[in-house]
């Protein structure tokens, strides 16, 4: 959700000539997953998981990444100026860290290889610039 939101505000913002401007520091520290990694998660647990107890399908918790950098990784797949890319300190920068743990997934699936920030970044900002038009804003 909020990679959605920062893309829209990025490209909102590179097509009006704007700054992109993203509440707090951004130096809280999150867990993204790709989508169309949740979306193989969700096939397994559907297929595969047995189990009455929940489990959580998140990245590993070494693969936290700071609202910051993700924000900055999103302008530079978008070609966003950087030095247009802003932080309102106004605004409250929430939790520091809201880490889950994987582990119960990793016993199950240890060689699941997540899709790495970068490149779910750049593939998701192409898909949203290719699709803006029609993509739910």
């Amino acid at each position: 959700v909020y990679q959605r939101q920062v893309s829209t505000q990025s490209t909102g913002a590179k097509k009006n000539n704007t700054d992109f401007v993203v509440w707090g520091s951004g130096t809280p520290l999150r867990q993204f997953i790709y989508s169309l990694d949740l979306a193989k998660l969700f096939v397994w647990v559907v297929k595969e998981y047995e189990e009455i107890d929940p489990i959580i399908l998140s990245v590993d918790e070494q693969d936290e990444i700071s609202i910051k950098d993700v924000a900055t990784l999103i302008a530079k797949a978008s070609n966003f100026p950087l030095e247009r890319l802003k932080f309102d300190t106004t605004k409250a920068d929430g939790q520091f860290k809201k880490t889950a743990s994987n582990r119960k997934l990793r016993t199950y699936l240890p060689n699941f290889q997540f899709t790495p920030i970068e490149t779910a970044i750049q593939e998701s900002v192409k898909w949203f610039e290719d699709n803006y038009e029609t993509a739910r804003k």
